[in-house]
Parts: C-alpha cells; structure tokens; sequence
C-alpha cells in the first residue's frame, strides 16, 4: 500500500498505542478515541492507524462528516457502507436489505415511513458479514460532526456485536488538550456502546523537538534554535500554528521586514495571512485606544498596568476592560497576560511600522529594566547605530551573567549587527567574546561567519588565537573540516606566543581532534602536555580538564590504575571549577567504570550530571550524558531506560543540530532494538546512524553504528553478514577504542560459525590479554565465552564447560543480566552436547527466564530451539517440541519470517509445523491460536 499520509512527527507513542489496541483482536469488539484541540494533528495521526489496519489485514470502512452536515440524515452510514454495499445488500434479509435501500437512497421509498429499527438491523449484520472473514475497523474522523441518526443506528450495532471481530477508531476534537477540562461533546459516544472502556488517546502540544523536525520534514527553512524556540511557545506547540508562522517568518525575511523580530526575543513573530484573518476579528472591532494598550502589552517582555499607564498616559486598566470582556487578555492585579500568544502576535501585528517604532521607543524611555530598554530602543531605531550597539553589549553581558545564554545571544548578535563598518576591531573583540554563547544557543552558522570575519580582522596575537580555537570546533563537518580544523588549532598554539594558559587550551583542542579520529595513542602525549602547561599555568578550569583527559586515556590504555583512584585529583577540582557536564570528572569517571562493567557505581555520577545539564541548559553536555546513560543502561539490562535516554539525546541533538550526537543516539536506540527482537527498525536506524556519522567524518561513531549493525545480524545468524560489518574494525579499536561496549565478542562468535577457527583463537587470546592488562572484566568475560563457543566448536566439551563456567560467574559479577543471558546459553549449549541433560534443561530453562525478563524475545526463541533439542515432553499435549516453539512464537503475533529468523529454519519449515499445529489443535486462524496458547 503507498503511503499517501504525511510522515508521523512527535506522535510515535500516540501511533503505538493505537497499532496495539489493532494488534489485540482478542479484545474485539472495542472501542479507541483520539482526542485533542483543533491543529494538533488529530486527522494525520487517525490516518496513519487507518494505514497500518489495512496492512494488518483489517477491512477499513472510514468517513469523515464535516460541520455543514450534522443536519443531514444518515450521511456517516452511508460513507461507511458505500463501498461494499454491492456485495453487503444480497447479503441481508429481506426487510433489512429493503430499509437500508431506501434510507441510503438508493431505492424510492413508495410512500411508506422508513423504518429506523430496520435500517439499524442492516447496519449490525452489514458488519457481522464483514467481519466473518476478516476484522472490521470502523473509522471516524471528527466524530464530533456525525449527524444524529449516524450516530444512534452506529450505537445500536455496536452494542449489539457480542464477538464481532470489529473496532472503532473515532477523532473528535476538544476545547481543551487536557483530560480535567474535557467537556462531553456530540457525536458517538463508544463508551456507552461496548462493556469494556474505550482507549483514549490524547494528543497534546508537540514538544520543541518534535517541533523542529516538523518543520525541517514539512518546510525547506532553517531556524536557529531560539527563533524555533518562539515559533513553538507562541504556537503553543500546535503544529498546524507552527506550520503558518514558520512560514510568515520566512516571507518576512524574502520581503525585508521583520528581520529584526526574527531575531529579538521581544517582538511578537509575524503572522501569516490564514492566522492573521483568523485572529485580527477578535482585535481589530476594539476601539483605538484599546489597541493601542493591546500592542504596548504584546511588545513588553512583562507587561502591567503601571507599564501601560506610563506608556499610553492614561488608566490602562479602563482601557484594557474591553479586551478582558472579549477574553483577549487576563488582568491579574498588575499583571497582564494575553489569553493565547497568538492573540499577542495579533495585537503586535495591527500598527503600521512607523507607528510600532514610535511606541518602541517611548516603551524604551519608560523600561527601567537596561535589558528591555535597550530592546526597545533597538526596535525603534532600525541600522547601524554605536550608541544602541552599547546598549545591546551591555544588556547581552548583563544577560549572560544572570545565567540567561538565550537572551544573551540574542543581544550580542545584535550589537555585533549595529557595529558600523569602522569598527573592525571593536567587532572581532565582540565576536570572540559573544561566540561561546552564541554556540550554546545553538546557532553555529551565524557563529562560525562571524569568527572567519573576525579572524581575518584581527592581528596576530592572543586574542586571534582565541578566535582561531573558536572557530576550529565549527568547521564543516568531513574529513577535509578535521584537518582544517588541526590547521586552526595547531596556528592558535603559535600565536597563543608564552601565553602557557592558551598554550594547554589549544593542546586539549587538539588531543580532542585526535579521539574523533580514534587514535588513542597518539592523543595520549598531548594530553600529558597539555596538563604539564595547565599546572604551570595556574589555572584551575584548564587543569580540571586536563586531569580529566589525561586519567581517561590512561585508564582506558591500561596504564593508568584503578579509575576512582586515577581520577581523584579531577574530582577534587571538580568541586571548586565544574567542567561542562559532557567532560567532568564525575561523568569521564562513570564511563571508566562502565567500562569496567561497574554500572551501579556509575549511574549516580550519570544522573546527578544530566540533572546539572538540564538545570544550566547546556545542551551539548546534556546529549553527552543521555549518551553515556542509554550504554549504561543497556548493559544494566534496563531497556526502556536505555532507549528513553536515546530518544532524549536524539531530540537534544536535532534542536542544537549537533549531528554527530544525532547520530551515535538513533545507532543506541538501534541496540535497544536489536536486543528487544526487532531486527528491521534495528537495521534501519543503525544505518541512519552510521550515514550520519560518516557524513560528518566521525570515524569512531560510524565503526560503533557498524557494531550494532553486526549485533543485529547475528542475533538472526547471519554471520556473514556480520563478519562484513565488522571486518574493517581493528581489534585496537574494538578494545581500547572511546566506545564502551566492545563487539569484538560478535566477531570471534561469527568467525566461529563460518568455521575460520584459528583467526577466531587469535583474537579470543588477543581478548583474555587486553583483559587482564586494562583491568577490563567485561573483556575477560567476554573472552571466556568466546573460548567457550570455540572449543565446542572443535570437540573439547570439556574446556568448553569450564571456560562458559568462567564466563557466567564474570557476568553474574558484573551484574550484566543480558551479557549473562548469553553464557547461560552457551553452557547450555556445551551441556546438551555433552549429555548432561537435566542440567542442560535447567540452565536453558534459566537463560530463557532472563532473556524473557530482559524482553529479549530473539535471543529468548534461540534458547528455547536449544532446550528443545535436549528432549524430554512437549508442554503442549499432542505437539512436538519444534511445533510447540513455532506455536507459541506465532501466538505471540510474529511473522512466519520472523519464527524462521528466529528458529533457525526456513520460512517453508515454518509453514509445514504450522499447518499440523492447527490440525493437531482442530483450529484454523492465528487468532485462535493465541486464544489457546
């Protein structure tokens, strides 16, 4: 089926709740609800389920009544039933067929009143005949507007189903998002027409993530992040809203006007033609003086009473009376606020430009606040201005001190705009200071221009080099970007001159440029130099970072100890100089630690830096954190946990548009996947991630993307396919690389199962080896099983025991409950073969339990293939045990490709078992099946 419904943004878990209230036909007949305002997507999300009901298998009898046509009689019927009434009609009993003929007009009606009992009848066995091959959904876009005789003859059926195979999927829309101020509304009410409650589904506000891919998949715009920040709060996350003020915005800039308000937090954002109509009704009938109080209120950051009395030189309370009668604004005391941004937008928008300048300015000499005065004097004195330039400095310093790094790069770009062309010097000074929060506000364009103007401006010196190791982290992001970026850093050290503090900075910048690439080795030493500078220097900012750098290379190359004690210095500075969250003593010491396999030492350190991040909106640290936290996570065998971070990082990184954190978050998201049995999302997202980290040149994310991509295939036994993905990774990099999952397991196991045995012991000893010399239990483990797979793969039964023994007392250790799992299933797979029958069972029948506990539903099928081949009964009477497992993963709603994936076996093996499965069981449907199982 070609999909003709706009790709789903920001509604993924409203989606999924739907598709599982389709998948449970077991509890049909029922009932779901989609339910939200007017423009938050209530009609792209019912079109999306009706899209994946079809491919389910479901037949879609859809309509969608409209306003003007709640006084038409039977209409929503008569959509519902048109296109299959040829086939429905012979169908019925006469009476029935006769009533329905007559009410859907399509026969004269001879003078005789219609019967509604009759045609209520037709309806309900119009659907048990559709539903006796295959299930019904009945779907009804804004059920609001289903007229009355729809809506009874519909209710009369469904309470009249008894087992039906048939759901409901209605949309309707409400005054309000929120579940306490819903209203009852017209329209069909399901929970009065079947026993069991009906699924809701309310479908709020878009998040600001959400928001920003909507707008990046439905428009071709770019926004920096604090322009996407406004569009979503005066939009109040309503996407149709977002959709036609990004839009205004964008015709804004083509025309020339409104550049300044794309810019400054304090004028509304334009409206476009649709809103503008909708809106201006509710402004434009209020008298003069009225709006001209309506529009000092929308261009003050905080407006009151005082403020508009001062401005407009009259009682603004008096005034205002009028707009708060038309419920345009609240008025609380002093305090003034506008019902709906909108409304603001709408007042904002009535002047003329020239007016709006004249009351900016007058706002200016009535603020007392120099932040929001020196807005409005940039507002009403548009170009090139020094003194308004000084005012915008100031305000921008003022902002960033009161931790306030959205307005302040708000301010700053603005007064580095209103510099006249003589001031050269005075900009690149500007720019340099401005650039560290301009990048925190996300916007790395504007940044990076005017770093290379600033740059080409200034002389040689220290203050050039600060600008040369700013603009080096804002390169294009590809190969020939990282080695312009080594130019920039490496030209910054020498213009740093014996500047020994600059000297260290332009250091760790470079050993940073070093780890993207994954040479370790190479970062190393400058590392050690770099702190050597940082001590001399006496500044303890650097030092911290550079005791951090040099303890988490150290300890990974295995020479630096045990990692709590290697990072004591760094911890102790952290508690007097915090470093961004992302690089801190206590988050590059969790990941040590994780490393290690010590994850409940970890977590705490991961989760007091995520709350700092959120706390200082330091976003860049925040994907970092979420990063670490979802590895965690997924070794700690809490998924949900795992994918939730992912998710998170994935959101963060697509609003500061830092793709390489994009990137490596949706390749984690894909291990969740992987784990959980889902090999397809899996793949798709671990190729999406490895695309974007090749994209931006980032070596060692791009070979972590192909790690998970060759976990995927060999949870489906592909090895070969496996090998290929891991092939052109180097053992140094599986082992001592920045990641911390090392898939170096995958490629021995898979080196195994294509039977190249020798290459396999090389790199099981090259394993145990880098184990015991990093102090890495998590390779020793892993080596012990890998050794395990390997030895009863040539015959030794015996060392296998031993070595998969060794491997399952490493993980318990750990605490590492899916790494367990696995050697759980290799011993049971050595002690099967080994004849040990019952501890064979008992040990699969464990591994089984913990797979299943993790949700692991692959791996679980694989252990069970395994128990089964041990012997014993079947645990379903008159089935064999190959039968049962087919059995039971069909009744857990897989595919038979999926059974066959995770069997092992053919998909025509699959067909057969399952053909005697439902002659054995005397059924003949999949829904049968679960019912029994």
């Amino acid at each position: 089926m070609t999909s003709v419904v706009p790709a789903l943004v920001g509604r993924e878990a409203e989606l999924d709740a739907l598709v599982a209230f389709l998948e449970n036909r077991a509890g049909l007949p029922a009932g779901a609800v989609i339910e939200g305002p007017a423009g938050v997507g209530k009609t792209t999300l019912w079109r999306a389920a009706l899209e994946r009901a079809a491919e389910a298998g479901y037949v879609v009898l859809a309509c969608r009544p409209a306003g003007a046509e709640v006084q038409l009689s039977l209409t929503g019927v008569s959509d519902l039933l048109e296109p299959h009434l040829e086939a429905l009609l012979p169908a019925l009993p006469p009476p029935q067929r006769q009533a329905l003929q007559v009410a859907l007009l399509l026969e004269d009606d001879g003078g005789q009143p219609r019967d509604q009992r009759a045609v209520a009848a037709g309806v309900l066995n119009a659907l048990r005949e559709l539903a006796r091959e295959r299930p019904v959904l009945i779907a009804i876009d804004d059920a609001q507007w289903l007229d009355a005789t729809s809506t009874e003859v519909i209710e009369y059926a469904l309470r009249r189903l008894r087992d039906a195979q048939v759901a409901v999927l209605a949309s309707r829309r409400t005054e309000s998002a929120t579940v306490r101020e819903r209203s009852p509304l017209p329209g069909l009410r399901l929970d009065r027409a079947f026993e069991r409650p009906s699924v809701h589904v309310e479908v709020g506000p878009l998040s600001l993530g959400a928001m920003h891919r909507l707008l990046r998949t439905r428009t071709s715009l770019t926004f920096n992040r604090r322009l996407l920040q406004r569009i979503h709060e005066t939009s109040g996350g309503n996407p149709f809203y977002a959709l036609e003020l990004a839009r205004a915005v964008e015709r804004s800039r083509l025309t020339g006007g409104g550049a300044l308000g794309a810019g400054m937090g304090s004028e509304p954002l334009p409206l476009s033609a649709g809103l503008a109509e909708l809106l201006a009704e509710r402004v434009a009938g209020l008298a003069a003086d009225t709006r001209d109080a309506l529009f000092i209120a929308a261009a003050a950051s905080q407006p009151t009473v005082e403020l508009v009395t001062a401005v407009i030189g009259a009682p603004a309370e008096a005034i205002l009376a009028p707009a708060a009668v038309a419920s345009i604004v609240r008025i609380d005391g002093n305090a003034i606020e506008f019902v709906h941004p909108l409304l603001a937008a709408a007042a904002y928008s009535l002047p003329q430009l020239h007016e709006r300048r004249a009351w900016h300015a007058r706002l200016a000499e009535a603020s007392v606040d120099p932040e929001a005065q020196a807005r409005h004097l940039a507002l009403a004195r548009p170009g090139q201005d020094p003194e308004v330039a000084t005012l915008l400095i100031e305000a921008a310093r003022d902002a960033r001190m009161r931790g306030a790094p959205a307005a302040a790069a708000e301010l700053y770009a603005e007064a580095i705009a209103r510099l006249p062309a003589s001031a050269g010097f005075q900009r690149a000074q500007w720019t340099v200071e401005a650039a560290p929060i301009l990048l925190t506000a996300g916007d790395g364009t504007q940044t990076r221009t005017l770093l290379e103007v600033a740059v080409a401006e200034l002389p040689a010196g220290a203050l050039r080099s600060d600008a040369l190791l700013l603009l080096s982290a804002l390169v294009d992001d590809d190969a020939r970007g990282t080695e312009r970026a080594v130019q920039l850093v490496e030209q910054a050290f020498l213009e740093a001159g014996s500047d020994i503090g600059r000297q260290a900075a332009a250091l760790l910048d470079r050993e940073q440029l070093e780890r993207s690439k994954d040479r370790l080795g190479d970062a190393l030493p400058i590392a050690r130099r770099a702190l050597a500078l940082a001590e001399e220097s006496g500044d303890e900012a650097l030092l911290a970072a550079a005791h951090i750098r040099t303890a988490d290379l150290e300890v990974v190359l295995g020479i630096g100890g045990e990692p709590v004690g290697r990072f004591q210095r760094a911890m102790e500075l952290h508690a007097r100089v915090p470093v961004d969250a992302g690089n801190s003593a206590p988050a590059m010491l969790a990941v040590c630690l994780i490393r290690a396999g010590r994850v409940d030492e970890a977590r705490p350190l991961l989760v007091d830096e995520r709350l700092r991040t959120i706390a200082e909106g330091d976003e860049a640290s925040h994907q970092s954190i979420c990063l670490f936290l979802a590895e965690l996570e997924w070794l700690a065998g809490r998924w949900d946990e795992a994918a939730a971070y992912a998710d998170e990082g994935v959101e963060i990184a697509v609003e500061a548009g830092m793709r390489v954190f994009h990137g490596v978050n949706l390749a984690l998201a894909a291990l969740v996947e992987a784990s959980r049995g889902d090999p397809d999302r899996a793949r798709s997202m671990a190729v999406a991630g490895r695309e974007i980290c090749e994209s931006v040149g980032e070596i060692a994310y791009s070979h972590y993307a192909r790690q998970i991509l060759a976990f995927v295939d060999l949870s489906l036994g592909n090895a070969e396919a496996a090998r290929e993905q891991l092939e052109t990774y180097s053992v140094e990099r599986g082992i001592e690389g920045p990641k911390r999952l090392s898939f170096i397991g995958d490629e021995i196991d898979a080196l195994i199962l294509l039977g190249e045995l020798d290459p396999a012991a090389d790199l099981i000893a090259e394993l145990a080896r880098r184990g015991d010399q990093l102090h890495r239990p998590t390779l020793s483990a892993a080596a012990a099983r890998c050794r395990a797979h390997l030895l009863g793969a040539r015959g030794d039964l015996d060392g296998a025991g031993r070595a998969a023994t060794e491997a399952l007392e490493l993980h318990s250790a750990m605490r590492l409950p899916f790494e367990r799992a696995r050697s759980l299933l290799v011993l049971g797979e050595v002690q099967r073969r080994s004849k040990q029958r019952r501890a064979a069972r008992t040990t699969l029948t464990e591994a089984i339990a913990a797979f299943e506990g993790l949700g692991a539903r692959r791996w679980a099928a694989r252990a069970e293939a395994e128990r089964a081949r041990v012997g014993g009964r079947s645990t379903i009477e008159g089935l064999s045990e190959t039968e049962v497992r087919v059995a039971r993963l069909v009744a857990e709603g897989q595919s038979n490709k999926e059974v066959a994936a995770a069997l092992f076996v053919s998909v025509r093996a699959v067909e057969a078992n399952l053909s005697k499965v439902y002659a054995k069981l005397g059924i003949r449907s999949r829904t049968e099946l679960a019912r029994r199982i």
